[in-house]
């Protein structure tokens, strides 16, 4: 290949910016570059910031579905009960549970009551500490979990209700 700075036939050449030009140049002529230059999807070649600043406009303008679940977890709606289950059954005292993960014994006395909705990190140490599932697969939009105690669907799942 040709150096398109010297002229000089090299194996390899490396593609650069100088002075705002794209240009091909060998290892000696690199020394010569402003950066590094970037191919583009349409083939282009750009500055490597201008080329981010494209793929985050890109990203920014892309549509999302705030519906969609792509196999996120959320926390389980019975997580409290669970916890004080959890935590009874190896015997534990609110003080030994807040000690073995590093938290107050009144967060744990809320997070069991339901009173308080535990953050994620918490949610991820009571699950090692306690060797349970928090989490569970959240539901598509329009779905609707069923209680285990109910006969099957009624009219009053349907139903939105206007408040005035």
């Amino acid at each position: 290949m040709l150096c398109e700075m010297c002229g000089a036939e090299v194996p390899r050449t490396k593609l650069v910016m100088v002075e705002g030009a794209a240009v091909h140049v060998c290892g000696k002529c690199e020394k010569f570059a402003s950066s590094p230059a970037v191919r583009a999807k349409d083939g282009a070649v750009l500055l490597p910031d201008v080329a981010d600043r494209l793929d985050n406009r890109e990203k920014r303008r892309k549509e999302r579905d705030i519906y969609e679940t792509s196999g996120e977890l959320e926390l389980a709606e019975d997580y409290s009960e669970r916890i004080r289950k959890a935590r009874q059954r190896q015997g534990m005292s609110h003080e030994d549970l807040g000690r073995l993960i590093s938290e107050k014994k009144s967060v744990i006395v809320k997070v069991e009551s339901g009173e308080m909705t535990p953050p994620d990190k918490l949610v991820e140490r009571l699950e090692r500490a306690l060797n349970i599932k928090l989490k569970e697969p959240a539901l598509a939009a329009g779905e609707v979990r069923k209680a285990n105690n109910s006969q099957g669907m009624t009219l009053g799942d349907f139903i939105k209700v206007k408040k005035k």
